[in-house]
């Protein structure tokens, strides 16, 4: 049975904006201010500038290979199967914590107003919350297993009630007492310098926001007129968000009360910050606007862990089609939905609510490998413009050959500075992942074709040389044996160095057929 292609172009653009405007709006001005100052507001344009290079570089994949589970399936055809499943891993890995995320986003909301589900002084579920959010998890998984039909009518509807609220928060406060000397009083603007403005992008929730664009790309076998729809999804989305979150960033720091900042910004606190915009709305006494944001806590999060549930389902289902995941999960049920992927996400969704108790804390492992996964972008563009150019493109990228190498540079960047602490954990994950490639390889559960190695060896040097840069990099625990500044000269020779080892190296063992329709 094959997927059915039901989604059409706006359900699409919505459920790319669903996947971005979810809990990262709710909490992260907060912690963007809490590392940046005021200069959180450029920490949100960078980051969405540096997203979109990423981001258009598969809206030309998507649109010429519209295939379920598009990033671990760029990887097989530009590199074979081990650089396919060491994406697909990320991928997977990354995407199944969204829905436990924003379930515990959620919970941590309605903590205020149901008691005893999560534990005030640490923000973790208690026992009667984890209950809860199984309640929340079932029900997830409950209505994906309707259909893609169901999804883009109930996706669209979702989003369209939970972006009129940020809208609504964002023009209250800037109606409000609003307090211009904010942004040069407390350090001036940028209170943390640079280096603060940059570490904000992993570790203030910016880059973790602008990642929700990649449903777009995992259903887009699924979508109608894919080569009209994929572009519009991913840049139309971006570029929405990039003006919503500077906004919602301005906004928030222009109403912050003066005595808030007496100790600075770095120990910015304030009565309700669990709940950062209704925190400071009740100080307004703006009532009912309160209301309407904790009605949104949890619209919003449930509207961002649906779409990610349809979409993960959709990674499983590539893996198992290339063998690497079991392939009972390859089976759909009569709506088109594969079903046994939405149970296997479940169970690993609930189990990951045990090691990260928190938002903050699953958020940081999230970025670390959502950013590893989007190298393929670059990588496989151009590598599959080598190697098929007769394939018919109809969305093409402009100096394609200028901007996937400026691409890569900028994931580069983005993994180095989420810093050595999160970066040896991605390490770590990936080395697990290869544990289980290994296994499936040498049980013989499936059988890749020749010099499979061979195409894939530029991966181990660059996992190597990012964990050494940023083991002596300036970020996140890093010896800062190479200063600030010029990490940026050393990630930008690494980069070029990797990208066109791994253009050679996708040339190994000639061309292979890939068959897609489009209906």
């Amino acid at each position: 049975m094959q997927f059915n292609r039901s989604i059409g172009s706006i359900a699409l653009l919505f459920s790319a904006l669903g996947g971005i405007v979810g809990s990262g709006w709710l909490f992260g001005s907060l912690y963007a201010a809490q590392i940046a100052g005021p200069a959180a507001v450029l920490s949100w344009i960078i980051g969405g500038i540096l997203m979109m290079v990423i981001a258009i570089t598969f809206a030309e994949l998507a649109t010429t290979f519209p295939v379920a589970g598009g990033m671990v399936r760029f990887a097989d055809y530009s590199h074979g199967p081990l650089m396919s499943f060491t994406i697909g891993w990320m991928v997977w890995l990354s995407s199944v914590v969204v829905a436990p995320l924003e379930t515990m986003a959620l919970l941590q909301y309605a903590g205020n107003y149901i008691p005893g589900i999560i534990n005030v002084s640490s923000h973790s579920l208690t026992a009667k919350g984890i209950l809860f959010a199984t309640v929340v998890m079932l029900i997830l998984l409950v209505l994906n297993a309707y259909g893609a039909k169901f999804f883009s009518r109930a996706s669209t509807t979702i989003v369209a009630i939970k972006l009129i609220v940020p809208v609504v928060t964002l023009i209250t406060l800037f109606a409000l007492d609003f307090h211009a000397s904010n942004f040069t009083s407390v350090g001036g603007f940028i209170p943390s310098g640079w280096h603060g403005v940059f570490a904000a992008l992993p570790l203030g929730g910016v880059i973790f926001s602008f990642i929700g664009y990649s449903p777009a790309i995992q259903l887009a076998g699924e979508a109608r007129n894919p080569q009209r729809a994929i572009p519009l999804a991913i840049i139309g989305s971006l570029t929405f968000c990039i003006f919503l979150y500077t906004l919602l960033q301005l906004a928030f720091v222009g109403s912050m009360k003066p005595e808030y900042l007496v100790n600075g910004w770095q120990h910015l606190s304030f009565s309700g910050d669990g709940g950062p915009f209704a925190g400071i709305l009740a100080a307004f006494g703006i009532t009912w606007l309160v209301v309407v944001i904790y009605a949104d806590a949890i619209i919003s999060p449930f509207g961002t862990a649906y779409i990610y549930t349809a979409s993960t389902a959709r990674v499983g289902y590539a893996m198992s089609e290339t063998k690497f995941f079991p392939t009972s999960l390859h089976k759909l049920n009569n709506f088109g939905v594969p079903l046994r992927a939405l149970g296997l996400n479940f169970v690993v969704g609930m189990l990951l609510f045990l090691p990260f108790p928190g938002w903050q804390s699953m958020v940081s492992f999230i970025i670390s490998c959502f950013v590893i996964s989007y190298i393929i972008g670059p990588i496989a563009l151009m590598s599959l413009r080598k190697t098929h150019s007769d394939q018919k493109r109809t969305f093409r990228l402009p100096a394609a050959g200028f901007m996937t190498i400026v691409a890569f540079y900028v994931c580069n960047l983005l993994i180095y500075w989420t810093g050595w602490q999160t970066v040896s954990k991605l390490l770590i994950a990936i080395a697990i992942g290869f544990v289980v490639f290994f296994y499936r390889y040498f049980s013989g559960k499936f059988a890749p074709e020749e010099k499979v190695w061979q195409r894939a060896a530029w991966l181990f040097p660059y996992l190597i040389g990012v964990g050494v840069i940023s083991y002596f990099g300036a970020f996140g625990g890093g010896k800062n044996a190479i200063p600030f500044g010029y990490d940026f000269i050393v990630i930008a020779v690494f980069s070029i160095c990797a990208y066109y080892v791994a253009m050679i190296s996708c040339k190994i063992g000639g061309r292979r057929e890939i068959e897609v329709k489009v209906e």
